[in-house]
């Protein structure tokens, strides 16, 4: 027997068998003791029988990180999701919302049938009719609109096919099935994410997004992101971050409003004031250059400013001046930013804090300066590209539609590359743009807008929108208001191509059905090759021509099967059986790093900008006097130092502080700090914030019981000396009071936030998707409902469902980045009034309207945008104005 001190794991199952079976209690057979012997990951067993459950690999999308997941299937259901140890970025992690993944699967309110309205919009009243008949109506619909475009010589009717989505994740079906039909009226929900974070950094680097080197680096500033909670973070990028502060003992520094759990987990928190973060950075960024601590080398070789450019023009920004902004001491600014400079390798992040303001896109500009003043850029543990890969689109390819569609590209919204949706239904309801069809896709506005009640009023219009298609399986909110319910799958029963740059190791992943679409579901890929046929059944529209896909595993093959290297390693069979590809080692179960056979870790690749480029690149190029390579009339790398390098993806290939293109519609074209109109309150008034937990995904978990029950309310934080102000004790009855209306909810007194500050979270307070979420779990199921789970109907304990703060939430957008302003919006806070009751929302459209019109303002053809940007150099009477090809119907 072994000595106790040194049992290990096999030994001790053997005592414990050994001595059970001695006892007569029990005795295990040979493969139930293999259950117990359970390898890092990968295999599982079943817990009755002992037998090996199905493995397959798949991806999540229980948020849009994409994390590389096992499905463990015993007698045809899914009874377990676990990471993929063969995925390079999650390491065999999955968050609480992946892990539950599968009840999405088994929702007893999900819809399992097509369903046609019968009643009035939004009454409730529903036909079941087939996936034919579904696609059929569908098709008609389309056609209709396309040959009324074809009669009129219009191509722009065409946009009256409207496609919204809330998350597209694909592989490029979406805008294949548009593009078919001729249609450029897509829009996305990125303008209520974080559009003015990717338009603060695709003009200064290339790409929308950076992936921090946490676990290698020593010093991180975090601005207004909750990397440790957040859907987008909680899990890849969290390991990366524990794995930097725990195991490499970095400084982790956090600003916030209130106290998340990253701030919580950081070694120093400050709470400043609302969207003041870019005088925070700018502050630091004046201190590093004003006192020679920047990387000379890299500012003058991999910049397109000067030194002497960057000290003249942060001279108004000193910590004075940011502590004045903020809140934040000045002598604090001042030594983090020494500390920043001078401590290697190190990193800022940031997401929706800083952005979802008013100008957020300065905010991001001036964080990812700090990273570039600093040389920290593409270095490890610094602030690096993110690595993705791609795959091909089946050929043929449709072509690019001829007329542009000014909902999906609003001409007063020049810079903001990735929509602004916000405002549809505004210039819908205007007459700007006409709707004939309107389809939604993982996409709940009527929830997960600002003034959502806009989005209920204009839907349920039918004038406004005389055909409503949703696809999505659960009867959301929207999708109540549909004409026709086309459901979709869930993430475990449909295919998708993937790349999610959630790490250092670029990688290729796929969806995959797990189990079989269940009760005779369909997926969405499905579905549109299915519509394409209907609309042009014979091909003389020229729609039926991409979609020629036989099965959707053919559609899958097209684009996989001939990468090359994974083309070799067996294409969309390797797929199949992996998950992903490359697979670059295995996971070292003590370190928990990426080693190679020979247990040495698998280094990341870093210095992507420096790769040379090829003598056959450099034929026929030329170099301009600053260095830029141009070849074909394009630019392909930069000269630095005499090495011809690929540099980053901007016009000069170097990273571009300064932005022409910023400059050219009358915005700073330096990152500025610019004080947001809610500082301008009066001093009883607060600033409400919105935020998200490590639970629940926007709108989609509500229904999910295990992830309900771990959070299912949602009180307002507030400080103590603002409650005890207003007469408020925890746990009190409160009204928060916008200009739009107001809602009654609880007060959760706290020292975790901004004293001007009152936070409410999301994912609480449906009106719909399902029983669950509405508390409503003792009705019966729906006859259209899946059904048949009664631990929903008899074992919720709760009787809370929470507030959703968002029809008071006011429209406010970024001008150039096109980001709604989530945080500006100023409230009024007070002891409930007579006859208020929990849960009470009242807003107004007709305040939202006005709204519209006022954020209209501040864009770049508006007065207050003038106001605010005297001091740029341009002709302000000759601004360019984009021009819609094609026009709009």
């Amino acid at each position: 027997m072994s000595d106790f001190g040194h049992i290990n794991r096999r030994d001790f199952i053997k005592l414990g068998t050994a001595v059970g079976a001695a006892a007569g209690t029990f005795a295990l057979g040979s493969r139930r003791l293999v259950a117990m012997e359970q390898s890092l990951g990968g295999q599982d067993f079943s817990a009755t029988t002992g037998a090996e459950r199905q493995a397959v690999p798949y991806t999540c999308l229980a948020c849009n990180i994409e994390d590389g997941g096992v499905a463990y299937v015993e007698n045809g259901r899914i009874v377990k999701l676990e990471g993929n140890m063969d995925h390079p970025n999650t390491r065999g992690k999955l968050c609480a919302k992946g892990n539950s993944g599968f009840l999405h699967v088994y929702d007893p309110d999900r819809i399992m049938t097509p369903l046609l309205r019968t009643g009035k919009r939004g009454e409730g009243k529903w036909k079941r009719i087939s996936y034919d008949e579904a696609t059929t109506l569908l098709g008609q619909k389309l056609r209709e609109v396309i040959e009324r475009a074809e009669r009129e010589h219009d191509p722009a009717i065409r946009n009256e096919i409207v496609f919204k989505w809330g998350r597209n994740r694909t592989g490029g079906a979406v805008k294949r099935f548009m593009h078919a039909l001729g249609s450029s009226a897509m829009l996305n929900h990125t303008n209520i994410c974080e559009s003015s974070k990717k338009v603060g950094l695709e003009p200064s680097w290339g790409p929308d997004i950076e992936s921090c080197d946490w676990a290698n680096t020593k010093y991180i500033l975090n601005f207004g992101s909750n990397i440790l909670e957040t859907a987008y973070f909680m899990n890849p990028n969290a390991q990366r971050l524990v794995d930097g502060v725990v195991g490499n003992k970095a400084k982790l520094v956090s600003f916030d409003v209130r106290m998340s759990n990253t701030s919580g987990f950081a070694d120093e928190a400050f709470y400043p004031y609302p969207g003041t973060d870019a005088a925070i950075a700018l502050a630091m960024a004046h201190v590093i250059m004003n006192e020679g601590l920047h990387d000379a080398d890299f500012v003058e070789h991999w910049t397109n400013v000067s030194a002497a450019e960057l000290i003249a023009h942060l001279k108004p920004y000193t910590p004075e001046f940011a502590e004045e902004e903020s809140g934040v001491p000045a002598a604090a600014i001042r030594r983090i930013a020494r500390e920043f400079a001078t401590t290697k390798p190190a990193t800022t992040f940031s997401y929706r804090g800083p952005c979802k303001h008013l100008w957020g896109a300065y905010q991001e500009a001036a964080i990812h300066m700090l990273n570039v003043i600093t040389g920290n850029v593409e270095k490890r543990g610094g602030y690096c590209l993110p690595r993705g890969m791609g795959w091909p689109q089946p050929e043929p390819v449709p072509p690019q539609p001829e007329a542009a569609s000014n909902i999906a590209a609003p001409p007063d919204y020049p810079l903001a590359s990735h929509h602004v949706s916000t405002h549809a239904p505004y210039m819908i309801m205007k007459g700007e743009a006409k709707v004939s069809v309107w389809m939604t896709y993982y996409d709940n506005p009527v929830y997960t807008y600002p003034s959502s009640h806009v989005w209920k009023h204009f839907l349920s219009d039918e004038s406004q929108v005389p055909f409503l298609v949703s696809f999505s399986p659960y009867m959301s909110e929207t999708t109540e208001l549909s004409d026709l319910i086309i459901p979709d799958v869930t993430y475990l029963e449909r295919h998708d191509p993937e790349s999610m740059p959630s790490g250092l190791y670029p990688c290729l992943s796929i969806r995959q059905p797990v189990v079989k679409p269940l009760g005779g579901t369909q997926e969405f890929r499905q579905t549109l090759i299915d519509v394409a046929r209907k609309v042009d059944p014979d091909g003389d529209l020229g729609v039926r021509r991409y979609f020629a896909f036989e099965t959707v595993e053919a559609w899958m093959r097209a684009h996989l099967d001939n990468i090359p290297g994974l083309k070799e390693a067996g294409g969309w069979d390797y797929m199949k059986a992996k998950g992903v590809w490359p697979v670059y080692g295995k996971v070292d179960p003590g370190t928990a790093r990426i080693v190679d056979k020979n247990g040495d870790e698998v280094e990341p690749e870093y210095g992507l900008h420096t790769k040379e480029l090829s003598p056959a690149e450099m034929a026929a190029a030329e170099v301009d006097a600053d260095g830029t390579i141009r070849k074909d009339g394009h630019a392909i790398g930069v000269q630095v130092n005499g090495r011809n390098c690929v540099g980053f993806g901007t016009p000069s290939r170097r990273i571009e502080i300064y932005k022409e293109g910023f400059r050219k519609y009358g915005f700073n074209p330096l990152p500025v700090y610019k004080r947001l109109p809610s500082r301008d309150k009066k001093p009883s008034e607060m600033v409400l914030v919105t935020y998200k937990v490590n639970v629940h995904t926007q709108s989609r978990t509500a229904s999910i019981k295990y992830l309900a029950e771990l959070y299912h309310k949602n009180p307002a934080w507030i400080g103590p000396k603002a409650a005890a102000a207003r007469g408020i004790g925890d746990g009190d009855l409160i009204r928060i009071t916008s200009p739009l209306g107001y809602l009654v909810t609880r007060a959760h007194v706290t020292e975790g936030i901004h004293p001007e500050v009152i936070a409410v979270s999301t994912a609480c307070g449906h009106a719909a998707y399902g029983r669950l979420a509405q508390l409503r779990n003792r009705e019966q199921a729906a006859e259209w409902a899946q059904g048949g789970d009664p631990d929903i109907t008899n074992n919720v304990w709760w009787n809370d469902k929470g507030v959703h703060p968002n029809p008071i939430i006011r429209l406010a957008v970024d001008p150039i980045g096109g980001s709604q302003g989530w945080f500006d919006t100023v409230v009024s806070v007070s002891k409930a009034e007579a006859g208020d009751q929990y849960g009470d929302v009242k807003a107004s459209v007709e305040q939202s309207l006005k709204d519209y019109e006022e954020t209209l303002r501040y864009a770049y053809t508006g007065d207050l945008h003038r106001a605010n940007h005297q001091e740029v150099d341009v002709d302000w009477d000759n601004l360019p104005r984009p021009e819609l090809h094609g026009g709009s119907h």
